[in-house]
């Protein structure tokens, strides 16, 4: 089913859908509130909803089919790159949320992996969402007392300092080297977030960047799914983070890859990261 109110977008979607094989339409509305009404009838498998629509906006029609029918899966389109929607949508449920300039072939792929039990993001999406969760850390980092303290601390000791040694290079009258003042960055520091993580939740941390679920994180570790559940949970309460889908962008921030002495370290380069969050991709995330 779909529910755009531009019906040029709309007819050429359904035609698209239709045209590849992949999907059968079995209806099509310019309101949401129509569709909610002929949801009984029709019990479609996948719902594609424009976001901005005037009578019941993308994001609320989606809670409303999901109240209605948790198992059905709903992917937004959208033409905003706006990383606030993103967020809320996929908090909210989402199960897929597309660009509407994307390739028409990579829709039809992504709506597929939708239904297939998938996430349905671009990987343009997945920095879009990335991103938005730095900044929402570095916001609630710097709200904190812990980096008002911090702060304070800085200021004092640049107040203690000569001149020349708050000037980066620079020198002290002694002639001895200035050290640079610390810095803050958009996510933790690698010490500050890798050290603070158990073994097995490091080893947890790996698998779900290579897109395994939690019952194959536990054959790989040979534990119970209910152990996996637990280790997730530390993650997600250690990193600042709230969902599943939010641990796997940050691994996309952060990607593990293997360092000299074994252990695992964020990967510098980008094409590490690329592939951490496609692996991570695969797994429907909860």
């Amino acid at each position: 089913m779909l529910v755009d109110d531009h019906p040029l977008f709309r007819r050429g979607l359904a035609e698209l859908l239709s045209e590849g094989g992949l999907f059968e339409v079995v209806a099509d509305f310019d309101d949401g509130t129509d569709l909610l009404d002929a949801l009984p009838t029709l019990s479609p498998e996948l719902v594609i909803v424009d976001w901005q629509m005037p009578q019941l906006d993308g994001l609320t029609l989606m809670r409303h089919l999901k109240q209605r029918d948790a198992a059905l899966k709903v992917v937004l389109l959208t033409a905003s790159d706006d990383s606030r929607h993103l967020l809320d949508a996929i908090q909210q449920g989402a199960d897929g949320y597309l660009m509407k300039d994307t390739d028409p072939e990579r829709i039809l792929e992504r709506l597929q992996a939708v239904v297939d039990g998938k996430l349905g993001l671009e990987e343009e999406t997945l920095l879009l969402l990335a991103r938005r969760l730095q900044q929402d850390h570095r916001q609630r980092e710097e709200h904190s007392p812990a980096y008002t303290h911090k702060q304070e601390q800085e200021r004092k000791q640049a107040e203690a300092l000569p001149a020349a040694a708050n000037t980066p290079g620079g020198s002290t009258p002694d002639g001895a080297p200035a050290l640079d003042r610390p810095t803050t960055t958009d996510w933790p520091a690698t010490a500050d977030w890798y050290e603070g993580l158990t073994e097995r939740e490091r080893d947890t941390l790996k698998w779900i960047g290579r897109g395994l679920s939690n019952k194959l994180i536990a054959r790989e570790l040979g534990i119970s799914d209910s152990t996996v559940k637990v280790y997730v949970k530390n993650l997600l309460r250690k990193l600042n983070l709230h969902s599943r889908l939010e641990l796997a962008a940050w691994v996309y921030a952060h990607p593990l890859t293997p360092a000299s002495d074994g252990s695992r370290a964020p990967a510098k380069d980008a094409a590490s990261a690329k592939e951490a969050m496609t692996r991570a991709e695969k797994e429907s995330l909860r």
